[in-house]
């Protein structure tokens, strides 16, 4: 592995001879699979060499961060030059930390500084019962994580035990913490994570009973908001700003594609696979983790076109299967905040204003367009992976030609047929019969007695 970066035997020798020859060359194979450039693995293999020479992996099982800084500071001081500026001393410092514990993590020899959660033997139960008895998503796990994260530190912070919260102490970290600074979806986020982790908590004998009874929410009204999706001809336009021939635009409208025609989410196409493309059969396969299934979807040629093309011009080499990938060294799979940012960027530079920004407002803009294209709610939202009808009825309220058959409905017509049935079984019916059928089917057929 050595030569590829060191041609003259001598020098050649130095680094083959050198301590932990083998760790070294398996390390740097590893870079080369990632994709890292070759002047920087030039530089990460003199580099390694010099770390290699501090440190006593048989003395000791595992470093830190603090260790390492350490060794980087004595390393500067008597191998670096004299006469480099203070500026490229802290580079080398910094560098030295970067490469050794990038080397040892990949030798399960670093001890990674982990984040200390209150009560964290307690969440960790809680969080296992939530993804194994409940079934929940790891991102939904992550958000309870991040929600129980603030109230805890609270209740530390006030020196108040998890044995005595009370109704109370709750009142007193919304009215302190939450009040006048979120907005009421946040709240009552907030409120179901806080409410099922004390209906678990309260089963454990780990506080008093009835604590999340007591944790009043928020009201929220059911589809209370229309879809904030922008319209169609936005995403048109979005579209047709990113027909130009860099990697970054024919990746970014690849995925907008993704988002707008299929209406996936950004999860969905941040994990999508080579695999999952069926070139032959013109099929898209989607793992729909929320919902723990696998979706099916014919390709439409143009979203064909633009994956093939970005396959071929703009997708780094990379032992990755995932099919979206950063462009920049080390390639690895993108993020959900990239595809996120880069969809925001785009829309904020064309002059867009839509009431919510991002990949997911294009999810609610592919419903809105497929209600208006005469396809029913089930179509839609089998369309978009849903499992219950109830998520896909709040675009009943954008489906504007739906409701201008309600509006134009003639109430007159139903009134008259009421009346008729009335009639019809006053004559089959005696009063004080009809009046018993009120009270046991409760008909309220009004006007007969």
């Amino acid at each position: 592995m050595f030569e590829q970066f060191v041609k003259r035997p001598f020098h050649l020798a130095r680094y083959r001879n050198g301590p932990y020859a083998e760790e070294r060359s398996r390390f740097l194979a590893h870079l080369v699979q990632e994709g890292r450039r070759w002047h920087r693995l030039r530089a990460i293999n003199w580099l390694l060499l010099e770390v290699a020479k501090q440190i006593d992996l048989n003395k000791q099982n595992s470093y830190t961060a603090c260790g390492l800084t350490a060794l980087a500071r004595h390393w500067q001081k008597t191998c670096v030059s004299k006469a480099a500026s203070k500026r490229w001393a802290r580079i080398a410092v910094l560098d030295f930390v970067f490469v050794a514990s990038s080397w040892l993590r990949f030798l399960g020899r670093f001890e990674e500084k982990t984040e200390q959660l209150p009560y964290e033997k307690f969440l960790g139960e809680f969080f296992a019962f939530l993804r194994d008895e409940r079934g929940f998503a790891d991102a939904t796990i992550l958000g309870h994580k991040h929600s129980l994260k603030r109230f805890l530190s609270w209740l530390v912070r006030q020196d108040i035990p998890l044995p005595a919260v009370s109704p109370k102490v709750i009142s007193t970290y919304f009215s302190s913490e939450v009040a006048g600074r979120w907005k009421r979806v946040s709240v009552s986020n907030h409120v179901q994570c806080l409410r099922s982790f004390f209906r678990y908590a309260s089963q454990r004998g780990w506080c008093a009973k009835g604590i999340a009874a007591s944790i009043d929410a928020p009201r929220l009204y059911t589809h209370e908001n229309l879809p904030q999706g922008p319209a169609w001809e936005e995403v048109q336009k979005l579209l047709a700003s990113m027909n130009g021939s860099s990697p970054l635009m024919i990746r970014s409208r690849c995925a907008v594609l993704l988002f707008s025609i299929y209406g996936f989410r950004v999860g969905e196409v941040c994990r999508l696979r080579l695999e999952d493309i069926d070139w032959a059969n013109e099929r898209i396969t989607l793992r729909r983790f929320k919902q723990r299934k696998i979706q099916t979807y014919p390709l439409t040629a143009e979203v064909g076109n633009a994956l093939l093309r970005y396959l071929k011009e703009a997708r780094p080499r990379s032992v990755h299967r995932e099919v979206f990938l950063t462009l920049r060294q080390p390639y690895r799979p993108i993020s959900v905040g990239a595809f996120s940012s880069m969809t925001m960027k785009q829309q904020k530079k064309l002059g867009l204003r839509p009431r919510r920004y991002g990949p997911h407002a294009l999810r609610h803009a592919c419903a809105t367009h497929l209600l208006a294209q005469g396809l029913t709610l089930k179509e839609v939202g089998d369309h978009l992976g849903h499992v219950s009808a109830a998520a896909t009825r709040i675009y009943a309220k954008v489906d504007l030609a739906g409701l201008r058959e309600v509006g134009a409905f003639d109430v007159s017509t139903l009134v008259a047929c009421i009346v008729q049935c009335e009639q019809t079984a006053a004559s089959f019916y005696r009063v004080g019969e009809i009046a018993a059928l009120r009270e046991v089917a409760g008909l309220g057929l009004g006007g007969v007695a």
